[in-house]
């Protein structure tokens, strides 16, 4: 799977080839939703965790009961209530008065 993401063989060696493990000063403020029932779920969790390390902004959304890649699947009340997680987040962002960030469960949909 990381040699598939990476691209290249050579890219494995990258340290920058995938998210975390080096340097993340200056990132961006950033949104990380999760599904609850995937197996990957610790990574994104590592990640949000590392990113406040560095003090960046950062939003640790969990849909709650949603499974891997429910993004891809538009017809599910899990994608329904990730893309208003981003869409709640994109508003806030943009519009930095209002609450600042938190870590997350949204509410199970069915």
């Amino acid at each position: 799977m990381n040699r598939n993401y990476a691209g290249r063989p050579e890219a494995m060696a990258d340290a920058t080839a995938f998210p975390g493990g080096h340097d993340l000063s200056g990132f961006p403020p950033t949104l990380l939703v999760d599904a609850d029932r995937d197996s990957l779920r610790a990574s994104g969790g590592a990640f949000a965790a590392e990113l406040a390390r560095f003090n960046v902004p950062v939003d640790y959304e969990i849909v709650a009961e949603a499974p891997h890649g429910f993004l891809n699947r538009p017809e599910s009340g899990y994608f329904a209530t990730g893309m208003a997680t981003i869409s709640g987040w994109l508003t806030r962002t943009a519009h930095p008065t209002q609450k600042p960030a938190t870590q997350t469960t949204t509410g199970a949909v069915h």
